[in-house]
């Protein structure tokens, strides 16, 4: 418990979020709609959520319960998750691509007792619900419905005519015990997992964000926020939530991610802070259309979530003129673990550990390695989740009995104490007995002039017995009429020009539309091996066919 011993002025996120720690005007709009205007002001937002956790105290929830949301973002995401927890009950994000099967289950596990659905997913929510067994009078929409199939949300929950609820107090031991924030992990490496993230758990890491970063330390700074990464996601609930509400930051919600959207959205409101997946930042240095539109007001252009090529970072860098610093994170962790600042970062790291978290770099046999050598990061604080829900094996697997939690990243460290991500542990390819990153082959074909985006898989060679890297590209819109299989040829060739030998593209390079990735931006190489084995499979059938 050593871990969560540290005592902060605060017990209940929503308290701290609603702190108003610069003194900002209550009339200032902390979220707008980047399509219809709409806005909702601090003042607005404080009764929003003393409604909403009013309401569900009528409709029966508890502290302890569950409520599921299940929507693309959207300004009624602030009252709805920071009333439910300023209630003591816990706010489950689902992820949007989900289908039924999927949302099941995170009903299942999370024990919802309700869930708010966007429209375009009602069918999907209303199949959902109704396979756990949860009373269609339990599903909401976030925004009316045309087809009416659920009431709104706040017909049923806000009434302005009752008492508005403060956030419930919490003892030091019961906010560090109650789950706010039950996001769950993307999945790419295995079945997702529900993340009991504490109110603690928040609470710290804003805390000590603000200690390393003094996000209240300067009221003369006015950030506009772009929200277009999802926020079910826990980076996106991070910075737009935890962190923006706080800092009295103004987020411009965008439903849906267009590079169009994005850009006219930037334009219209002078955004200055862009949160941002690596697809973005590629897109933002590749993409024609962007020069189009007036986007010098971005000063800064985060990204994370998953590994990109340094070469992307220095483009983006200098064409905007901005700062654009890395993070390193996991829904675990609540969920940052580096962080990097505009005097010290470097293009290539992801940063230094924040100072609240221990960390060391292990071996596969637990031992600590020495700088610039590959290894494990673990790492260990107050903001390490309280585990998985209903999963204690995942938990015991990912926390050990000494409370580090195992990343299962491979990181080298250097002696400025920059990390540096290699890959994850389950997706380096083992090419006779030497271990080749996906990630740095990625970086190196982003720098290649045929190329416009990259995913790397390890195959099996069964004439060597043994695992071969085999890339997927995207073209660039100058290319996609040239002939691809003379285009692959080259881009083979030129990497494996840049590359060690156990390194070369001896799987080949094949071109494909869009390189499949999550909503958070990172590549998912089981659906590129998907993708392999069907295009093996035609191949195969394309032969027979010949015989």
């Amino acid at each position: 418990m050593a871990m969560y011993d540290k005592h902060y002025s605060f017990t209940n996120v929503v308290d701290m979020m609603l702190s108003n720690p610069m003194g900002r005007p209550e009339t200032k709009p902390l979220s707008i709609d980047a399509i219809t205007g709409e806005a909702i002001t601090l003042n607005h937002l404080r009764h929003l959520v003393g409604a909403f956790h009013a309401g569900l105290r009528r409709f029966g929830l508890k502290k302890g319960d569950t409520v599921c949301f299940y929507s693309p973002n959207n300004i009624n995401m602030m009252p709805i998750y920071l009333g439910t927890m300023a209630a003591g009950i816990t706010i489950s994000p689902a992820n949007t691509s989900y289908v039924s099967s999927e949302l099941q289950r995170q009903l299942q596990v999370s024990e919802a007792k309700i869930l708010i659905a966007h429209p375009q997913g009602l069918d999907v929510a209303l199949d959902a619900a109704a396979a756990v067994g949860m009373s269609r009078s339990h599903v909401f929409s976030v925004v009316r419905d045309p087809q009416q199939r659920v009431p709104y949300y706040r017909d049923v929950f806000i009434d302005h005519s009752q008492p508005e609820l403060s956030p419930i107090e919490m003892t030091h031991n019961e906010s560090v015990h109650t789950v706010a924030y039950l996001c769950f992990s993307s999945g790419t490496t295995g079945r997702s997992k529900g993340v009991m993230t504490s109110h603690y758990n928040v609470i710290a890491m804003v805390m000590e964000m603000n200690n390393i970063a003094g996000i209240f330390s300067d009221p003369s700074i006015q950030k506009i926020s772009l929200a277009v990464i999802p926020l079910y996601h826990f980076s996106g609930i991070s910075t737009f939530f935890n962190m923006g509400i706080t800092a009295g930051a103004t987020a411009i919600f965008l439903e849906k991610y267009s590079v169009t959207g994005m850009c006219e959205a930037i334009q219209k409101f002078k955004v200055n802070d862009l949160p941002a997946a690596p697809p973005i930042l590629i897109h933002l240095v590749n993409r024609p259309e962007v020069e189009k539109y007036d986007l010098s007001s971005l000063q800064r252009i985060g990204t994370g979530s998953a590994p990109i090529s340094a070469s992307v970072v220095s483009r983006c860098a200098k064409k905007f003129q901005a700062f654009v610093p890395q993070g390193y994170g996991m829904t675990e962790v609540s969920p940052i673990i580096t962080y990097q600042s505009p005097e010290t970062a470097k293009p290539d790291s992801i940063g230094p550990v924040i100072p609240c978290m221990a960390h060391k770099i292990i071996d596969s046999k637990g031992r600590e390695v020495g700088l610039n050598e590959p290894g494990e990061l673990c790492v260990r604080g107050p903001n390490v989740m309280l585990g998985y829900k209903s999963d204690p094996e995942a938990t015991a697997n990912a926390i050990d009995k000494d409370n580090w939690l195992h990343t299962g990243d491979i990181v080298t460290k250097d002696k400025d104490g920059n990390l540096y991500i290699v890959d994850r542990i389950k997706e380096l390819i083992k090419y006779k007995g030497f271990q080749v990153a996906p990630v740095e082959l990625e970086s190196i074909l982003l720098q290649c002039p045929y190329v416009s985006d990259a995913g790397v898989i390890g195959i099996n060679d069964e004439t060597q017995g043994t695992e071969v890297p085999l890339a997927f590209i995207t073209l660039p819109e100058n290319l996609k009429n040239q002939g691809s299989n003379v285009i692959a040829s080259k881009v083979q060739e030129w990497v494996n020009q840049r590359v060690a030998n156990h390194k070369r593209l001896r799987g080949g390079v094949r071109v494909i539309e869009t390189i499949p990735k999550s909503d958070a931006g990172k590549i998912l190489r089981k659906n590129m091996k998907d993708i392999y084995k069907l295009q093996q499979k035609e191949l195969g059938e394309r032969v027979s066919s010949k015989l």
